[in-house]
């Protein structure tokens, strides 16, 4: 897709529904223009009429003419205001959207914030798609009307005034090659210095006991300095691309005064016609700044949505496979006997019957691709599952209450339950505010137990019929795991549980266990239970200590 393919395609999506509004800001905004170059007009019949008197009707078109220009400018902006934080909202809401529903594989923590703030910002989105477009519309209305009014005033004077724009054309295509690359060279550089700043705050405590922080601070020194030298390239160039349509046209008012000027003294021009041209040029000299601001804006835009649309294709269109009453209870479901991942093919020795209330403890070696499989049924990829709620590995908390965050957005019932069967009883009970603690930013007031247990316990208040547990009880002490399984199996409405772990424990207490074994590309999973599979060497060399009953 071109730059302007991608641009025009996130133009449609943004003005999606907004008919009525592009037509009052394309006819508003030409008919600003329009009145614009009609000072210029005005002003020569008034200069005309001077020297018989009678210029007071034209100097009444002019203050009617302002009056009615300015009280229609309000509305037009007004208008331009209001669709550029609706632009705003929908892309936000698209590029946002996207991200929480797709795979962010190999893209680093850092990047990504740079892009959800600095190439999602309204200076370089919907201004560009609404203000930028409109007042270039309004500019261009303003120099077809100037230009064809020169050429009735004084077509051979218009000509020679016009004479440098093919120069200006082609300087315009020129550096509006290097723009774009300078401005896709400071958005790198923007996300490889945010990638480094974040991978360093995360990973402080190591940097300080491994005392390595000369490393790390050369480090950022050199991404501050790339980044500067972007920055300052792309300023250059900017300036030098405003400067072309701030300044260009000086070379046009050149010619206009010097063969202006000897055409008055030869005759051949009008004094007023000369005053109308220098007052139209001047007119059009300062459209070229909304054309320049247009102009260098688009590179910027069309550099920040190609990144943009790089998140919004993590997301891609899929077949969900729907399934009768997802919520309100465990159902049955089924796997089935392959499953695509990127960069992983999974194959069962056959398809699997899921009971519902069963616990199925998906288990193998290191990178044998238990995570991914988990995450495979979370997104329904493939798998007719009910609806799930999903305990990652690492905890997805956010900075608020101990309380809200179990809740998730849902105010209704209580909690109790679901802090009970998660095992946090206690240690909600020994906090300072209870469930009103403030959790901190991803949990960092709470140990790791308990991160995981908060996370177990918001998915058990979800009420949803499929729990999956990545490696959830990793943190957990025996006995508090022993008692976290005792409290699910004791729940009279238990869900359908699908939990990977290496735990001796939980394996014994399986339903079903899926034994997952890499093999390159592809992983085999061979479905059984516990006992048998510690009759294979292999599985018993990993699990031989686990107890062969619960």
């Amino acid at each position: 897709m071109t730059d302007r393919e991608l641009v025009l395609a996130w133009f449609r999506f943004g003005w999606q529904g907004q008919r009525g509004r592009m037509v009052w800001l394309v006819l508003g905004s030409a008919t600003v223009g329009l009145l614009q170059a009609a000072f210029g007009y005005l002003w020569k019949v008034v200069m005309d009429t001077a020297s018989t008197g009678d210029a007071r009707q034209a100097g009444l078109a002019m203050v009617a003419v302002g009056v009615g220009q300015s009280l229609l400018y309000v509305f037009v902006q007004g208008t331009r205001t209001w669709m550029n934080t609706h632009i705003q909202r929908v892309a936000r809401d698209r590029v946002y959207g996207a991200v929480l529903r797709g795979r962010l594989d190999g893209l680093r923590t850092g990047d990504l914030v740079t892009r959800l703030t600095d190439d999602l910002s309204e200076e370089k989105l919907s201004w560009f798609l609404c203000s930028g477009v409109f007042r270039a519309i309004e500019a261009s209305m303003v120099v077809l009307a100037c230009v064809a009014t020169m050429l009735w005033i004084a077509p051979a004077l218009t000509l020679w005034t016009l004479l440098p724009l093919p120069i200006l054309v082609v300087v315009h295509r020129r550096i509006g090659a290097k723009v774009s690359q300078t401005a896709a060279d400071v958005q790198a550089a923007i996300s490889a210095l945010g990638t480094l700043v974040h991978d360093a705050f995360t990973g402080v405590r190591v940097i300080q006991s491994s005392g390595i922080e000369p490393l790390a601070d050369r480090a950022f020194q050199a991404a501050a300095r790339v980044q500067a030298e972007a920055e300052v390239r792309n300023t250059r160039m900017q300036q030098l691309f405003f400067a072309q349509f701030a300044y260009g046209w000086q070379l046009a008012l050149a010619v206009l005064l010097v063969a202006g000027g000897l055409g008055i003294r030869s005759g051949n021009v009008l004094a007023s016609d000369f005053a109308a041209l220098s007052g139209f040029l001047m007119t059009m000299v300062f459209q070229m700044f909304d054309f320049g601001a247009f102009v260098v804006r688009g590179r910027q835009a069309a550099a920040s949505l190609r990144r943009l649309q790089e998140l919004v294709d993590l997301d891609p269109p899929f077949e969900r496979v729907p399934f009768e009453d997802g919520m309100g209870g465990p159902r049955d479901f089924r796997l089935p006997e392959a499953l695509d991942r990127p960069h992983l093919a999974i194959r069962f020795d056959h398809a699997l019957e899921v009971r519902a209330g069963s616990l199925v403890v998906v288990t193998g070696a290191v990178g044998s691709g238990k995570s991914t499989l988990i995450q495979a049924i979370a997104e329904g990829r493939g798998v007719a599952s009910p609806a799930a709620a999903w305990v990652p590995q690492d905890p997805a908390l956010f900075s608020v209450s101990v309380e809200a965050n179990i809740r998730a957005g849902d105010a209704a019932g209580s909690v109790a339950k679901a802090v009970e069967a998660a095992c946090l009883a206690a240690d909600v009970a020994a906090m300072p505010a209870g469930l009103a603690t403030m959790v901190g930013e991803r949990g960092v007031t709470l140990s790791g137990g308990q991160q995981q247990r908060l996370q177990v316990a918001r998915a058990l208040q979800s009420g949803r019929g499929l729990l999956l547990l990545d490696d959830a009880t990793s943190p957990l002490d025996a006995e508090t795991e022993a008692r976290f399984w005792d409290q699910l199996a004791a729940r009279a409405d238990r869900p359908t549980i699908v939990a990977s772990t290496h735990r001796a424990a939980t394996l014994a207490r399986a339903d079903q266990v899926l034994w997952l074994r890499r093999e390159g590309a592809v992983t085999r999973v061979t479905v059984g239970p516990h006992t048998q599979f510690l009759e294979s060497p292999v599985y018993r060399a990993l699990y031989g200590d686990a107890p062969r009953a619960p």
